[in-house]
């Protein structure tokens, strides 16, 4: 395996820095003050403190009332894509394959960050036209199939302030909203015609872990009009028997 010493070259001493900060602050069983930092990193206070407003204003760390700190949602936030990318994009990785060839429509795997859906895979149909999906991505929560997925199944919690922003900026009616997520959890998948990109359809569909609680969404996406996504088509029954398969292995 390459050693991280075998890399050459230059490197941003400051960025090497604040990771370290990062890395003693994480390791500690409690918040810390800005003088127990200063005493882990050996780093004067005047200097220390340049680096901590850094990564608080960025999101990487959090402050309390007592000017204490701890690791931000921001650092969570690329921890959890990367076990996302390292642990169930590997597990569905057939899963997407499998639904690639049987709809030959574009597929997506997505899960869930702090600030809402992120594409962590994706297999592209082998149509003349296609759909692209950026890898790495992070859409609309409200506006796309895999989105309302994770809202009407995660709990509330960790969706409110995303919810609550977006509903505002769409102007779409709480009630309206509800009614939608009760519909959801009842048939087991969400769709959308056209409301985030113009001529898309796409249905998603929840994978559950081993704690029956959501750790993913698949979505197949495809042309408004060719894509049938009313809830007796081929296209929904095949994902729905294909997320329920995956979900079996997880749980």
């Amino acid at each position: 395996m390459e050693s991280r010493n075998d890399m050459t070259g230059l490197g941003i001493q400051s960025l090497e820095t604040g990771l370290s900060i990062l890395k003693e602050i994480s390791a500690a069983p409690e918040p810390l003050s800005i003088t127990e930092i200063s005493e882990r990193c050996n780093m004067p206070k005047s200097k220390l403190h340049r680096y901590l407003t850094s990564l608080y204003r960025t999101g990487f760390l959090r402050r309390d009332a007592n000017l204490r700190y701890s690791i931000g949602e921001e650092f969570f936030s690329i921890g959890l894509k990367a076990l996302g990318n390292l642990d169930i994009r590997h597990q569905a990785r057939p899963t997407l394959i499998r639904l690639r060839e049987r709809l030959n429509e574009t597929v997506a795997l997505s899960i869930w960050t702090e600030r809402g859906p992120h594409f962590i895979h994706w297999e592209e149909s082998r149509r003349a036209v296609n759909v692209g999906i950026r890898v790495g991505s992070e859409v609309s929560a409200v506006k796309t199939a895999g989105g309302k997925v994770f809202l009407a199944f995660l709990p509330a919690s960790q969706t409110n302030h995303v919810i609550e922003k977006e509903l505002a900026e769409y102007g779409i009616l709480r009630a309206d909203f509800e009614k939608e997520m009760e519909h959801i959890r009842t048939k087991k998948f969400a769709t959308t015609e056209g409301s985030l990109l113009q001529g898309i359809a796409s249905v998603g569909c929840p994978v559950f872990g081993r704690d029956h609680s959501i750790i993913a969404a698949i979505t197949v996406v495809g042309i408004l009009g060719y894509l049938d996504i009313s809830e007796n088509s081929p296209v929904v029954s095949v994902l729905k028997e294909e997320c329920a398969s995956l979900s079996n292995i997880l749980i």
